[in-house]
């Protein structure tokens, strides 16, 4: 075995952790700054944005803990996130598509300003919270597909003693 198919898939699994971990932070962020904006006004939140908030974290707080102890992954948890940032980007493209930006990267919107900020700025927020939401559903499956791989490339080995399914770098 070479070094480069030993640390490649390990160096792979950090780097997919820490994108992880910086998209649930911009998603959270911009979530959490309309959540904590719309209670400031005493404005009920949409539960669509209650839900991503509540996704992003998870995905946060997951990533974070699969980053501190990199060795070990659970492929459902992956697969599950996986699933559930798919449907919290569903949510908010039917959220853009119902604001009336044209495009989601259109730095024009013609109607009013909508809670805080100009009203251009918020298609921007919301095509951010779009990418980062779809960017780490995306990162969540390469990831459970890399420690899929990686625990069938141990089966095939005889030279390699087996790991727990859990253990997979």
């Amino acid at each position: 075995m070479s070094k480069a198919s030993i640390y490649l898939p390990r160096v792979l699994s950090i780097s997919l952790r820490l994108l992880q971990l910086v998209s649930a932070i911009i998603v959270t962020g911009i979530a959490g700054h309309y959540l904590n904006t719309a209670d400031n006004y005493k404005i009920k939140p949409a539960p669509r944005f209650v839900y991503t908030t509540v996704i992003s974290s998870a995905s946060l707080i997951y990533g974070f803990l699969c980053l501190i102890f990199w060795r070990y992954t659970i492929i459902p948890a992956d697969l599950l996130l996986f699933v559930l940032n798919l449907a919290a980007f569903g949510c908010v493209v039917n959220w853009i598509g119902r604001m009336g930006c044209e495009k989601a990267w259109d730095v024009e919107l013609h109607t009013q300003t909508w809670l805080s900020g100009r009203a251009k700025d918020q298609c921007g927020r919301w095509a951010a919270v779009e990418t980062f939401t779809f960017v780490s559903a995306a990162l969540f499956l390469v990831s459970a597909c890399m420690a899929g791989w990686k625990i069938w490339k141990q089966s095939k080995t005889e030279t390699e003693k087996p790991r727990p399914w859990y253990r997979v770098l």
